[in-house]
C-alpha cells in the first residue's frame, strides 16, 4: 500500500535484488527504509534535508507520495454527505447537517470554500445541463421535531427503527422544489398527496421515488410539464433510484422487498429498470450493477450468476440489443465505462479476492490491472487510459489512481498525518476527469457522524512549501508523541522490558494451531465448546482459576443454545479494587474457521496472560475471553451486565480483534480506541517494548468494545488489522492459518502486555470534575479523590489563550484555585502517584 519506489527500495536490500544503475542506497532510499521499519523521525528528517537541498521534482514526488497526497486537496467541510459534480463542471454541492437541520450547499468547482447557494433542504441533484437544483425540503413541526430528537436517544439497538419512524414522517411532509442557480429563483412543485424520498433530474423536467394515493410500494414518477405526477413503475415491491444518464434521457431504477424504511437503500434484486424518457416506458432487464458511460450513450451490467456471469453492454436507447462483452464463472461486479462507450473496466473475483480488468467493448484486449492482496473495487475512468478505483473493505477504502499506458499506481488522498488512518467512503469525479469529490474522515473519527468532504484537483500538485510545512507538522507530532512516550514508562521501563522480552513466537503458533483445528466456533457448532474448554485448561496451565460465564443465547432466526465466556483473574497488589480488563473473541463466523478473526487476538490474549500470570501490578486485571461475538456481541454484554451486577470498578479495557492478518512485510495493527489517553500508551508500548508499528482510528462500534462504552463510557482502547478489515479472508472459509504473520501477533502480545502494565500501575481517570465558581478570572475547581491508594497529588494544565503558553500547577488535595483565566478556557486534571507516574488520561473541563 505504501509508495513503490519504497518497496523497491526494500527488495533491494533484504533480498539483495539491485535497484538499477544504484550500488549504495540513496538519502531517499535510506529514508524510505526508515519509513519502512517504522522510525518516521529519522525518515521525516531526511526527507526535510531533501527538500531543502535538492530541486529533483521526482523526489519530491516521491516524497508527496510516502506522506500524505501528491495533488492539491482542499476541505469543503468536516460534515459532509452526498457531494456531487453539476455537470457543465461549473459547480459543485454537498450536504451538511442532519435531520431536519439538512441543508445543501453550492459551491464554485474550483476549491473555493464560500457556497454560492444554500438550500434548506436534501438530496440535491443538478438537472443535465447543470444550471438547475432539484431537492426536498420539509417544514418542521412539533410531531417532526420529536421524532428527530428520539433517533440519538435510547438503546443503541433500536437506532435503526426510530431512524426508520423518522424517515417515513420526513417523506410524508418533504416538498421538491427546483432552484435555478442563475436567476436565484425557485418554484415548489405542486405534488400533495405524495410520499417523496428521492430525486432525479432528466431532460424534461424532475422524477422521484416515493408513494401516491393508493399505493403499496414506493414507485418512480415523473413529474410532467402540467405538474402532474405520472407513474413509471409498478407492481408490490418498493423501487429505488439507481441513476439517471448524463444527457437526461434514461432512468435507472431497481426493486427491492419493503423494509418499513423510507430512505433510499440499495436494490437487493438482481432485476434493474431502465425508463426511457421518449416513451415514459419501462424495460426490465435481469442483471445487477448497472452503469452508464460519461456520454448517456451507453448501458452496461453484470448478467448471470448460477449458470456463469456476463459482462453486458448495450445501448441505451435500445437495451434488448445487449452485447456480451465477456463471460466465465468468475464473478464479475461494478462494471464502468468510457466517456464513448468503447472499453469498460470491471472487478473480478480470480480467486479470494477482487481484482480490477479493462477490456475492449468488443471483448477484446482484456487487461489485468490491479494485483493487491486486498481487494480491489468500483473503478471508474478519469479518461480514455486512467481510471479511479479503491483498495480495501468498506469500513477502510483507500483511493488510487491508475495509468492505463504505463500502468503506474498513485495514491489520490491520504491522511497526511504519520499515525491516523483516514478511511474513504466516496468518490465523485467530474465530467472531465481533473477533479474528484473525496467523502473521508481525515481525522480517523469513524465512530462520529460527520465525514468531511474534500476536492482533489489533479490539474495541480503540491508545492515544495506546502510539503515543508506538511512533513514539520508530522515531525514535530512523531517527536512529541515519543519524548512523551520515554518519560510514561520512565519509572517501570525496566521491569516492561523484562516482561515483554520473554514472548513467544512459538507458543503464540500453538495457541492458534489449537484454535484452528476447532474449525468454526461459531456460538452453535461444536467447535465453540470445544474451543471454551481449551480457554479455560490453558488459563488454569499458566496458574490462574479461570471460570466459565455461562449464558443462553437467541440467534435472530430464533435459534437458542449455552454457551460460555472464559474468564481469568490476576489480582491486584495495591488497588486490588480498580480492574482493567483484557479481552478478545474466540467464536468465528459460521462459516469460517477464523484464523485471523479472532484466534490471532485470542492468541494475543493468552500470551500476555502467560507473561504476567507471575507478576501481578497495582490494580486488578480481568483477562476475557469472549464468545458470540459473531453472533450479535453476546458475550461482551454479558461480562459487562455481570460486571455491573457484582459492582466491578471497571476503570479500564483493552479489546484486540483481528491482529495477524499477514499483508506485507511489515510488522503494522491499528490502534482502535475510544480513549485518546489509552491510545497514546499502546503507542508508547508499541515503539518501546515491541516491534509493532501502530496507526490509530476512534473506532469501537460493531465489535465488543462497543458493550464497554456502552456501560462504563470512554474507556477502551485495543488493536486491530491494518488496514482496517483490509483483509480479503474476512469472515470467509479461506480465512485460514497459513494467512497469519505469527510473529505480528506476538508482537501485538507484547504491546498489550506493555500496555496494561502501564494502565494498572499509573492513576486511573478522576471523576467529578466540577467548577464550583468562576469569578473575575478564578475558578474554583473540585474533582473526587482518586482511589488508588499511592496517589501523592494532582496535576493541573491549561493555556493561557487557544493558542498561548500551557502552564501547570500541582496541587495535594482534590481542589484548587486558579487564577487568571479568561471564560472558556479549558483545564485539565490527572493524578500523580508515588512513583511520579501521571494518571493515563486527562479529565477536562471549560470554565464559563
Amino acid at each position: 500500500m505504501r509508495n513503490l519506489f519504497a518497496l523497491a527500495a526494500v527488495l533491494a536490500v533484504v533480498f539483495g535484488i539491485p535497484v538499477a544503475g544504484r550500488t549504495s542506497d540513496t538519502p531517499l532510499q535510506t529514508a524510505n527504509l526508515a519509513w519502512e521499519r517504522g522510525d518516521y523521525v529519522a525518515a521525516l528528517e531526511t526527507y526535510l534535508r531533501l527538500l531543502d537541498s535538492s530541486g529533483d521534482k521526482s523526489e519530491l514526488d516521491a516524497i508527496a507520495l510516502q506522506t500524505g497526497e501528491l495533488y492539491r486537496t482542499t476541505e469543503l467541510t468536516t460534515d459532509g454527505a452526498a457531494p456531487r459534480f453539476s455537470p457543465d463542471g461549473r459547480t459543485l454541492l454537498y450536504e451538511t447537517g442532519s435531520g431536519l437541520r439538512r441543508s445543501i450547499r453550492v459551491l464554485p468547482a474550483d476549491g473555493s470554500t464560500t457556497p454560492v447557494s444554500e438550500l434548506r433542504g436534501f438530496g440535491g441533484v443538478y438537472s443535465p445541463d447543470g444550471g438547475k437544483v432539484a431537492y426536498l425540503t420539509v417544514t418542521p413541526t412539533d410531531e417532526l421535531t420529536r421524532a428527530d430528537a428520539m433517533v440519538d436517544e435510547g438503546p443503541p439497538g433500536d437506532r435503526a427503527r426510530r431512524q426508520a419512524a423518522f424517515n417515513d414522517l420526513v417523506a410524508a411532509a418533504a416538498r421538491v422544489v427546483v432552484r435555478d442557480l442563475g436567476l436565484r429563483h425557485e418554484s415548489e412543485l405542486p405534488l400533495t398527496g405524495f410520499t417523496k424520498t428521492q430525486l432525479a433530474f432528466g431532460a424534461g423536467g424532475v422524477w422521484f421515488a416515493g408513494r401516491g394515493p393508493g399505493d403499496q410500494a414506493r414507485q418512480i414518477y415523473e413529474v410532467t410539464e402540467s405538474g402532474r405526477a405520472a407513474g413509471r413503475t409498478a407492481g408490490p415491491a418498493d423501487h429505488v433510484i439507481v441513476g439517471m444518464n448524463a444527457t437526461g434521457t434514461a432512468l435507472l431504477c431497481a426493486p427491492r422487498q419493503p423494509s418499513g424504511a423510507a430512505a433510499p437503500q440499495l436494490a437487493t434484486s438482481r432485476t434493474f429498470g431502465i425508463i426511457a424518457m421518449s416513451t415514459g416506458r419501462m424495460t426490465t432487464v435481469a442483471g445487477f450493477a448497472p452503469a452508464f458511460s460519461g456520454d448517456g450513450g451507453t448501458l452496461t451490467y453484470i448478467a448471470g450468476e448460477t449458470d456463469g456471469y456476463r459482462l453486458m453492454a448495450a445501448p441505451t436507447e435500445d437495451p434488448g440489443r445487449a452485447l456480451v462483452v465477456r463471460s466465465g464463472h468468475e464473478p464479475l461486479d461494478a462494471p464502468a465505462l468510457t466517456r464513448d462507450g468503447t472499453r469498460l473496466a470491471f472487478q473480478m473475483m480470480t480467486n479470494d479476492d477482487w481484482e480490477i480488468y479493462t477490456i475492449l467493448r468488443d471483448g477484446a484486449a482484456q487487461r489485468r490491472v490491479t494485483r493487491e492482496i486486498q481487494h480491489d473495487v468500483l473503478p471508474v475512468f478519469l479518461g480514455p487510459d486512467r481510471l479511479l478505483a479503491a483498495i480495501g473493505e468498506p469500513r477502510h477504502r483507500r483511493s488510487f489512481l491508475y495509468d492505463l499506458s504505463t500502468m503506474t499506481r498513485t495514491r489520490l488522498f491520504h491522511n497526511n498525518t504519520v499515525r491516523t488512518i483516514a478511511p474513504e467512503y466516496s468518490w465523485q469525479p467530474n465530467a472531465d476527469g481533473t477533479r474528484v469529490l473525496v467523502t473521508a474522515e481525515r481525522d480517523g473519527d469513524t465512530v462520529s457522524p460527520d465525514r468531511g468532504v474534500y476536492l482533489v484537483d489533479l490539474t495541480r500538485e503540491v508545492t515544495r512549501d506546502e510539503l515543508r510545512t506538511r512533513i514539520r507538522t508530522s515531525l514535530e507530532r512523531e517527536r512529541d508523541l515519543r519524548s512523551r512516550a520515554v518519560r510514561m514508562y520512565a519509572p517501570i521501563a525496566r521491569a516492561v522490558a523484562a516482561i515483554t522480552s520473554q514472548a513467544s513466537v512459538e507458543r503464540i503458533f500453538g495457541y492458534e494451531s489449537a484454535l484452528f483445528a476447532f474449525d468454526t466456533k461459531f456460538v452453535t457448532q461444536p467447535g465453540n465448546a470445544r474451543a471454551a474448554t481449551f480457554l479455560f485448561d490453558t488459563y488454569a496451565s499458566f496458574g490462574y482459576a479461570p471460570q466459565y460465564q455461562t449464558f443462553e443465547y437467541r440467534l435472530p432466526t430464533g435459534a437458542t443454545g449455552r454457551t460460555a465466556n472464559v474468564v481469568a483473574t490476576l489480582p491486584g497488589t495495591d488497588n486490588p479494587d480498580l480492574i482493567y480488563v483484557v479481552s478478545s473473541h474466540y467464536d468465528s463466523a459460521l462459516v469460517s474457521p477464523g484464523a485471523d478473526d479472532d484466534s490471532s487476538g485470542t492468541a494475543a490474549l493468552l500470551e500476555t496472560a502467560r507473561l504476567l500470570a507471575a507478576h501481578p501490578q497495582p490494580a486488578t486485571i480481568v483477562f476475557a475471553s469472549f464468545t458470540g461475538e459473531e453472533a450479535g456481541l453476546f458475550g461482551s454484554r454479558e461480562f459487562v451486565r455481570r460486571a455491573v451486577a457484582d459492582r466491578m470498578h471497571v476503570v479500564g479495557a483493552l479489546n484486540n480483534d483481528m491482529v495477524g492478518w499477514a499483508n506485507d512485510e511489515r510488522l503494522d495493527d491499528t490502534i482502535r480506541y475510544s480513549n485518546a489517553g489509552i491510545r497514546d500508551v499502546e503507542h508508547a508500548a508499541a515503539m518501546q517494548f515491541s516491534r509493532l508499528i501502530t496507526y490509530d482510528a476512534h473506532y469501537y462500534k460493531g465489535t465488543d468494545a462497543a458493550a464497554y462504552y456502552e456501560t462504563f463510557g470512554d474507556i477502551v482502547g485495543g488493536i486491530g488489522s491494518y488496514p482496517v478489515l483490509g483483509s480479503p479472508h474476512y469472515h470467509q472459509p479461506h480465512d485460514l492459518l497459513e494467512t497469519i504473520n505469527h510473529q505480528l501477533v506476538t508482537e501485538v502480545a507484547k504491546t498489550t502486555a506493555a500496555t496494561v502494565m502501564l494502565l494498572a500501575s499509573s492513576p486511573s481517570r478522576i471523576g467529578g470534575l466540577q467548577v464550583a465558581s468562576f469569578s473575575e478570572g478564578t475558578a474554583a475547581l473540585s474533582w473526587t479523590a482518586s482511589p488508588e491508594r499511592t496517589v501523592t497529588g494532582y496535576l493541573l494544565a491549561w493555556r493561557d489563550a487557544p493558542a498561548g503558553d500551557s502552564k501547570q500547577m500541582r496541587v495535594t488535595a482534590p481542589s484548587a484555585r486558579v487564577r487568571g483565566l479568561a471564560p472558556g478556557t479549558e483545564i485539565s486534571v490527572k493524578a500523580v502517584n508515588a512513583k511520579g507516574m501521571d494518571g493515563w488520561d486527562w479529565s477536562r473541563i471549560v470554565v464559563r
